[in-house]
């Protein structure tokens, strides 16, 4: 699609006003008039801060807001009395209109991509607009590597409690790293910086119309300048808090969408990775913020009686996805009244063969993630009661362990993958 066909009329007016820019910085908003004010604001200071002598512009694509969002954007302070003692040159642009389509991040993002095309920007930041806790230097942190060159994909690290986002810390996060070869932090949501010149690749291809790569565009992004073999780099931000959304997917279906779109990335991207050889840690800036509060109270009997019904009621399907000795360790783990214990080697199997299933098309990647989704749970169970007891220090060396056998059972995956149909 064309670039013209994504921006409409409105907004390009607005940007052909700014011209050309050095910096650009998206807010994608829909229904957040909670919070946008303070974000805009924040991102205002550290602009003026941090890039006084650049040209910058704030770009607020809006999914159709009836919230008031949108006069909130164009009416939050410029925190004057905060700049005082800069030395600006230049005015930070605001502009915001609502963007065609379906209101969603992507559609937010994709329309950020290509007014950074059109602006010829150097570098593109996004942020989340439900986020809490922002400062002025969070701008930095992601822009400064992409502007000094250093860097074409910055992602960002925040302090988050350990029993959060397991679904990235236990498996999207060490499956990606250890086939690309890079050992991610982050938790590949929310905000991020890269050049422009990768937005502008990103806006004609066809992955925007997929509603299953959709709520998961940051894996795909992600993993597409993993595949292109681009430049990333992590940055240490500082806790953050992000309001809850009106609509929400189920765990099961968040989980076909995450999890299959890293499967689908592996595909699309396997003469990028398969020939990889050692793992490589990425450039990481500015210090580890303090852990954040105390961890919630996570009932963990009904995910292991989840994962026990699903190896009984869903092994016919699963003798189609695994290899027979892996399906009976894990109805092994599944007896007993005790708490499953997967141990990180029949797990990373378990994944593996997962992927490889999804690669020879035994079934379409959705039906495959569902099947999966139990014994996902099971291992959550299993990790977050070995982990109750541990140290901080304890639990980085724990994530360091599952991370080393992901990388160690490699090889296996590789050769799956170059087999010709069966296990």
């Amino acid at each position: 699609m064309a670039r013209s066909s994504i921006l409409s009329d409105e907004l390009l007016r607005q940007l052909v006003a700014v011209g050309q820019v050095d910096i650009l910085v998206g807010v994608p908003t829909f229904n957040n008039a909670a919070t946008i004010q303070s974000v805009v604001t924040t991102l205002h200071v550290g602009l003026a801060k941090h890039f006084p002598r650049e040209r910058t512009v704030i770009v607020s694509p809006d999914g159709g807001s009836d919230d008031g969002t949108r006069d909130l954007v164009r009416g939050a302070p410029m925190a004057a009395e905060e700049l005082a003692g800069s030395s600006t040159l230049r005015t930070t642009h605001r502009v915001s209109v609502t963007y065609p389509g379906l209101p969603g991040r992507s559609g937010g993002v994709r329309t950020v991509f290509a007014a950074a095309d059109l602006l010829q920007a150097r570098v593109v930041v996004i942020f989340d607009p439900t986020v809490s806790g922002m400062t002025p230097d969070w701008v930095e942190a992601l822009a400064r590597p992409v502007w000094k060159g250093e860097s074409d994909l910055v992602l960002p690290i925040h302090p988050r409690h350990r029993l959060d986002a397991p679904l990235m810390s236990q498996l999207v996060r060490p499956l990606l790293g250890a086939a690309y070869g890079r050992r991610l932090r982050s938790n590949l949501a929310g905000d991020f910086a890269c050049t422009g010149k990768f937005a502008a690749r990103q806006v004609g291809r066809s992955i925007w119309e997929q509603d299953l790569i959709l709520p998961a565009l940051d894996v795909w992004l992600v993993a597409t300048a993993m595949g292109e073999d681009l430049r990333l780099s992590q940055a240490h931000l500082g806790p953050a808090h992000f309001a809850p959304r009106a609509a929400r997917a189920g765990l099961p279906e968040l989980f076909a969408q995450v999890v299959g779109t890293a499967f689908r990335c592996l595909d699309e991207n396997a003469a990028a990775w398969l020939e990889r050889l050692d793992p490589a840690d990425l450039p990481t800036h500015g210090q580890p913020g303090a852990p954040v509060g105390a961890e919630p109270s996570v009932d963990l009997g009904p995910m292991a009686e989840r994962f026990r019904s699903g190896i009984r009621d869903l092994a016919p399907l699963l003798r189609e996805i695994l290899a027979a000795e892996t399906i009976g360790r894990l109805q092994a783990a599944a007896q007993g009244a005790d708490m499953p214990r997967i141990a990180d080697a029949l797990w990373v199997e378990t994944v593996y063969e997962f992927a490889a299933s999804a690669h020879r098309g035994v079934m379409s990647r959705e039906h495959l993630a569902q099947a999966m989704v139990p014994l996902y749970l099971g291992r959550v169970a299993s990790f977050f009661s070995e982990i109750a007891a541990l140290s901080e220090e304890a639990y980085a060396t724990r994530l360091a362990a599952l991370e080393g056998e992901f990388e160690s059972l490699r090889p296996s995956l590789v050769e799956s993958w170059k087999s010709e149909g069966g296990r």
